[in-house]
């Protein structure tokens, strides 16, 4: 729609040019001038004014029947990739096993530095499913630097984050794929120090000092997920995850950290190119 109005304008701008130029070309070539002619000038000029004026309507009229056709072209274009294009619906829980599809389409990690394999673990899903007319193609995930907001986290002086792409990345429409998401913590253990004893009359009876939560900060997590339809056109959405630290009290247990994650936002589907 934009190149055909930037045709228009320049068909205009031409037509409207020419028609300034070519009565002084005429009057200089023509009638301004003492060449020997059979027909007087007057001859001339209906003459040739008839003659550039058809040619005149003759290109204008093949401008815009040029600008017509890549109109109805990019048109049909568009409407053939609505009818196969994709459109991811997400939702995320927090759960450990899949429900509803066994198709993995990716997989996240976060490992918060050192390492532990038996540290705490959260696990949850996100779940993508194509609710488009067509196929979504050759699924991408890409992760942007994690923001807490603040100053690094103690627990957190590197993180190590890993997203990996299955061979299966394909929906079709109708169908429901997962992106597991694992995060490792390797929080320091509470010590009895730390433990505020408010009584058993309080609403809350533990807690514990400032300084030790203080140490973990909530952070974000923000996922770009982009996916192509049959005509290799890419189309991305962006998830953002909010992970909030917290410390939890259990009877007869000493308390620990904890996390819980939420899904804080999700984009509608945007064109970004075509992956060739």
């Amino acid at each position: 729609m934009i190149e055909m109005k930037k045709s228009v304008i320049i068909v205009i701008l031409t037509t409207l040019l020419a028609i300034i130029i070519i009565p002084l070309c005429i009057d200089w070539c023509v009638i301004g001038n003492y060449f020997p002619s059979n027909i007087s000038n007057s001859d001339w000029v209906g003459f040739l004014g008839g003659y550039i004026g058809a040619i005149i309507g003759s290109v204008t009229s093949l401008i815009g029947i040029v600008i017509t056709i890549r109109y109805t072209n990019t048109q049909n274009r568009l409407d053939r990739e609505l009818q196969v294009r994709p459109y991811c619906s997400i939702r995320y829980v927090h759960e450990d096993k899949l429900h509803g599809t066994n198709k993995i389409i990716g997989n996240y990690l976060l490992a918060c530095e050192p390492y532990k394999s038996d540290g705490p673990r959260y696990t949850s899903i996100l779940y993508i499913k194509n609710v488009g007319m067509g196929p979504a193609l050759d699924f991408e995930f890409e992760t942007e630097e994690i923001d807490d907001s603040q100053e690094k986290n103690h627990i957190t002086p590197q993180r190590a984050v890993t997203i990996t792409r299955e061979e299966s990345g394909l929906l079709q429409a109708g169908e429901e794929g997962a992106l597991p998401i694992m995060i490792w913590f390797n929080f320091d253990p509470v010590q009895d120090k730390d433990i505020i004893d408010h009584g058993e009359g309080a609403s809350s009876r533990y807690d514990v000092v400032p300084s030790v939560m203080a140490k973990y900060r909530n952070f974000s997590i923000f996922i770009k997920i982009k996916y192509c339809d049959m005509f290799r056109n890419q189309y991305m959405q962006e998830v953002a995850l909010y992970a909030s630290m917290h410390m939890s009290f259990r009877p007869g247990k000493r308390p620990e950290h904890g996390c819980d994650v939420y899904m804080r936002d999700v984009s509608v589907p945007t064109k970004v190119g075509v992956k060739h």
